[in-house]
């Protein structure tokens, strides 16, 4: 297992991914085929655009190879250099997603950690610092009654502008706005149930967004504002340390944490729905970034700890 002392897990540590080990289980996000044919469903095609992982020695043209935190390469999550207005859902290439897919033994406090670093691609000349939408950290959790998404965004730039805070991966239940896509999605237990996207699931490309950043699918974080480092050109990057720690008896938060602030988030619930055929006790880990216009992103994660008790 890897180094922990740059962690503080939790008692049991279900995985502790270094990527100088390779890729640990981590994989592209890929919508759900059709069961009819090998196909996608029309509306889920351009997800198939989204940026895969990598692995990256973190080599820029003019600063040379920076390695990784620990060692030599981390996991690289790049979009493409195509996006939309902040209002829009996001388009086909202009996310870059990585999730590791796994299930959960227990229902307690669980905890994410992970060093991780972000910069626009050094492609054009300017600091590109709000070439960068969003990124962040979220769990696709699932027990046999239902199914939970808890997560973190940091909301970078909309639409150009500043804007440096987090929010929490909650959908607005007062809201009545649209959701987006909600159609099939997967098949059921039996050949006669439809299973479908419903309001609240992945929040990362729908709900209803808004000029400002702000969405039905988060919740922003009160006093959450922080400048995060984002070095004085795009080939220069700093290591950031991020924790999100959740109760998932509660189906609620617990804190978060990142560089040198800590939020107590207790009473904030997680977005729950109805639960999904066959996807019972799923606990898998995301990490996502998304551009804010049409110039490449990276997030790069050195290492990532997950652990329970």
């Amino acid at each position: 297992m890897m180094d922990l002392n740059d962690y503080s897990p939790l008692k049991h540590v279900i995985f502790a991914d270094d990527f100088d080990s390779g890729y640990n289980g981590w994989i592209t996000l890929m919508p759900n085929f059709r069961q009819d044919k090998f196909d996608y469903y029309d509306s889920f095609k351009g997800w198939t655009a989204w940026g895969p992982p990598m692995l990256s020695s973190a080599t820029f043209p003019y600063a040379g190879t920076h390695g990784s935190l620990h060692g030599t390469y981390s996991m690289k999550v790049a979009s493409k250099p195509i996006a939309a207005p902040a209002e829009k859902r996001p388009v086909a290439g202009s996310l870059g997603m990585a999730i590791k897919r796994l299930t959960h033994r227990t229902e307690g406090l669980l905890k994410c950690e992970m060093w991780y670093t972000f910069t626009a691609e050094q492609s054009i000349p300017g600091i590109g610092e709000n070439a960068i939408r969003a990124f962040g950290f979220f769990w696709d959790t699932a027990n046999a009654s239902s199914r939970t998404h808890f997560g973190a965004r940091y909301l970078n730039s909309a639409n150009g502008v500043m804007k440096q805070h987090w929010q929490l991966f909650k959908a607005d239940e007062s809201s009545t706005e649209p959701w987006g896509f909600e159609g099939s999605s997967a098949p059921g237990d039996s050949p006669d149930e439809k299973v479908t996207l419903v309001r609240g699931v992945d929040a990362t490309w729908l709900g209803t967004r808004k000029p400002d950043g702000t969405s039905n699918g988060f919740y922003d974080i009160p006093d959450s504002t922080q400048k995060l480092c984002y070095n004085e050109t795009p080939d220069k990057i700093n290591w950031h340390y991020f924790a999100l720690t959740i109760d998932l008896a509660k189906q609620e938060y617990v804190s978060l944490e990142s560089v040198d602030r800590k939020w107590d988030l207790r009473g904030i619930k997680g977005t729950v729905v109805q639960r999904y055929p066959r996807i019972d006790w799923i606990l898998n880990p995301v990490v996502f970034i998304e551009t804010d216009t049409n110039r490449r992103v990276f997030l790069y994660v050195d290492s990532i700890v997950n652990s329970y008790e």
